[in-house]
């Protein structure tokens, strides 16, 4: 009987598994998840590698600094002030900004928090370019101690994006 039954299962799935239909939807999946993966992964895409951990140079900062007041200041404040939106976390070193790889943070910037319902996109209304000035521009309101902690953090995060393409 048990045998029966194994044999039963064995020839609907041999059934199944000769249907064309069957067939074109196992490669429709497998092109679902394919895209799903570049659409959930972007941090793990290419990209110029020597733009991480973003360095807050002088002229990194004076070009993000008009892009933060004119996007981001009025939901997270500035270097002197709170967040005016309750949801919204301060960038200042007292928050949690400092937390995170650059690399993660500029993909926030332009694509969202994951799971976040009040950030806003901002691809397609700044560049990558401008979204990393505007993390240098952030990084002026923590001390120097934080920054060389975040920096030294966002460095790990690459080394080990490094590792994972091996």
């Amino acid at each position: 009987m048990y045998r029966a039954g194994l044999s039963l299962r064995s020839s609907v799935h041999r059934e199944l598994t000769a249907l064309p239909t069957f067939r074109i939807l196992i490669a429709v999946a497998a092109f679902a998840l394919a895209a799903a993966l570049s659409v959930l992964a972007p941090a793990c895409r290419g990209g110029d590698p020597a733009a991480y951990p973003v360095r807050p140079t002088d002229s990194l900062v004076a070009q993000g600094r008009p892009l933060y007041a004119t996007n981001c200041a009025s939901c997270h404040g500035d270097a002197t002030t709170r967040p005016p939106l309750n949801t919204a976390p301060t960038h200042q070193a007292d928050g949690h900004t400092w937390h995170h790889p650059d690399r993660l943070l500029v993909q926030w910037v332009l694509d969202g928090i994951p799971l976040g319902t009040v950030m806003p996109k901002w691809r397609g209304k700044l560049s990558e370019d401008e979204a990393r000035a505007v993390i240098a521009y952030i990084k002026t309101f923590w001390p120097e101690e934080v920054r060389d902690r975040q920096t030294e953090g966002s460095a790990e995060y690459e080394r080990q994006l490094l590792e994972t393409r091996r």
